[in-house]
């Protein structure tokens, strides 16, 4: 499998708005251009939960369908959100994370995501980025986390792309979009999105910047959140 012509961002009850829909947007906007340019790329918001989902804010978000285990894409997105915490329990997504792997496809998770992909068991040996949060849980149990933290990493090889916590989430999709479609698709969303002026030549890489951990403040929100976003197993 070679070229992306479908993508799906999961939608699941208490999910992050920021998570999901910068990274979703991203992807529609590059979407709109391909077909401007007579070319398809089908992006998707869909969930294994009927009906709208509400988001960890309480938004009502409408999906374009219910999920069937059977459905298939040529790349996933897992957002995070409060709700990844339950998520990453839920064997139909977890199953579905690892067939979609198993069968050469595209998989992407950004901040809480990323405990759904580790718990879906793909991520042995390879190593990825994640949240402050996380970090410590996900290496404990098994996962591989750059040190220094990077705002993202994409792994072509082995078709994972890891991105942080919910600041990286613009600047590395645009990046997976620029990996993914090519140079000239990247900077044509990076120049329409002001990200270009911000960001720089930065977002045109499979490794993004370090992020900087003050260690005292990495603590504290682990001990806040790792057991919400991913309870031990």
């Amino acid at each position: 499998m070679s070229r992306i012509q479908t993508a799906l961002f999961l939608g699941f009850p208490n999910v992050g708005e920021q998570d999901l829909l910068a990274a979703w947007e991203l992807f529609r906007s590059h979407a709109w251009s391909m077909d401007n340019a007579g070319q398809s790329l089908e992006v998707t918001l869909a969930s294994f939960t009927p009906g709208p989902i509400t988001t960890h804010m309480g938004a009502a978000l409408q999906v374009d369908r219910q999920l069937s285990p059977s459905d298939r894409f040529d790349l996933i997105y897992i957002p995070g959100g409060v709700g990844a915490g339950e998520a990453a329990r839920n064997e139909t997504i977890l199953q579905f994370v690892r067939d979609h792997h198993a069968e050469g496809r595209w998989v992407a998770g950004n901040c809480a995501g990323m405990g759904v992909l580790h718990r879906a068991g793909i991520l042995d040996g390879v190593e990825v980025t994640a949240p402050a949060t996380l970090t410590r849980r996900l290496q404990a149990e098994g996962t591989r986390i750059a040190n220094p933290r990077r705002a993202w990493k994409i792994v072509p090889e082995r078709r994972v792309f890891s991105a942080a916590g919910a600041a990286t989430v613009h600047p590395s999709t645009i990046a997976l979009i620029w990996h993914l479609f090519g140079d000239q698709a990247g900077r044509e969303l990076a120049a329409n999105w002001d990200s270009l002026p911000l960001h720089g030549e930065r977002l045109f890489s499979l490794v993004g910047p370090q992020m900087h951990d003050d260690a005292h403040t990495k603590a504290a929100v682990q001990a806040s959140w790792e057991d919400v976003l991913l309870p031990a197993a």
